[in-house]
């Protein structure tokens, strides 16, 4: 290259303010978690462009492909309208690095609690109220996060950029390591107290239980809800933000109440994922609504569907978690109802009525 040339290039160099991946708007050096985020989605996007044109379907099989007419009718035919899907932002910037930077500290502090309880004899010496209970009401909810996890994923599947499917992801990996952590207390139980059914009952409490049957028929009816705007409503919106309510903040509050403090910190611990998984939502929401404030609407709808099922499973889980030294059934429903409909009213969304 001779030296005018590289003047040209070098001037070029300094007159070119934008990053091209982002567009014109973008006239500031992206971040680390933009790099690494942006437009990585293969079935959405530029990247589901060849030579400029927008594909017909979104993986390189024909259109008639059971999975590219799946893509056409249940995400790309949803009634949400957002010009551009890449303008979302995780508001806690996750990638995959931080993410199991986050969760490694997680880890290390349950590992702790886990090693600190077990040497005090800590499970020896639960009362007959406390193991009723944790047996009733906790570890049975590996189903609980089994459920979510396969309706994260599906959230994450059909998702419209990487901004919004890696939330899905790491709300998946949230749901996982809770699975692990009650398979592991289950395991401690089912070994401290052989014949008290731990271990080995939960499958028969989750469908035959009278008051675990709402709970279950509301996450089997989220499992087929295959529109990416009902499904993310059905997920995020209703069944992981009464669940988590009812089987984490509740739950965790009786078992302190009936000295099972173990438990009870490490459901304090998983809460911190849930939350995170709710400031996302809540942000995504309003990513929605600042889009196209008809977007509200299109959220309502469902929501309003779905009130009867999540009123059923409020009841269902607060009967489940009530205690007679703890709170009794209609206090915890009425506290789940209004952080329920007070973080939906938040949104601009409503929860409806018992």
């Amino acid at each position: 290259m001779s030296a005018k040339q590289t003047a040209g290039a070098r001037a070029r160099s300094r007159a070119h303010k934008t990053w091209s991946a982002f567009g014109e708007e973008l006239r500031r050096r992206p971040s680390e978690y933009e790099i690494l985020t942006h437009n990585m989605l293969h079935t959405t996007g530029a990247r589901a462009t060849v030579l400029d044109i927008p594909r017909e379907r979104p993986l390189e099989m024909g259109p008639d492909v059971r999975v590219n007419r799946w893509y056409k009718q249940h995400r790309d035919s949803m009634a949400l309208r957002v010009d551009d899907w890449d303008g979302f932002r995780d508001p806690d910037t996750l990638t995959y690095f931080s993410y199991v930077a986050l969760q490694d500290e997680q880890e290390i502090y349950v590992d702790g609690l886990l090693e600190h309880f077990d040497g005090e004899g800590y499970n020896e010496a639960l009362s007959e109220e406390a193991l009723t209970l944790l047996k009733r009401a906790l570890t049975p909810t590996i189903y609980v996060a089994n459920s979510q996890q396969m309706l994260s994923s599906y959230v994450q599947q059909l998702a419209l950029s990487t901004y919004v499917g890696n939330c899905a992801v790491f709300q998946t990996a949230d749901q996982l390591r809770r699975v692990q952590l009650q398979a592991y207390r289950t395991t401690q139980l089912r070994l401290t107290y052989p014949d008290r059914g731990f271990g080995t009952g939960e499958k028969t409490d989750w469908t035959e239980h009278p008051d675990w049957q709402p709970i279950r028929a509301a996450f089997e009816c989220a499992l087929v809800e295959f529109d990416w705007d009902r499904a993310f409503v059905a997920t995020n919106l209703v069944t992981k933000a009464i669940a988590d309510q009812l089987f984490l903040v509740r739950l965790g509050h009786q078992l302190a109440q009936l000295d099972a403090q173990l438990d009870a910190q490490i459901l304090d611990n998983l809460w911190r994922d849930a939350q995170r998984s709710r400031r996302w939502t809540t942000a995504l929401v309003e990513f929605l609504r600042s889009a196209d404030e008809d977007n509200l609407a299109v959220l309502q709808r469902p929501l309003d569907e779905w009130n009867e099922r999540a009123q059923l499973a409020i009841d269902a889980g607060a009967r489940l978690i009530a205690t007679p030294a703890g709170d009794d059934a209609a206090t915890i429903a009425a506290a789940v109802r209004e952080d329920w409909s007070g973080w939906l009213g938040s949104l601009g969304l409503r929860a409806g009525r018992p």
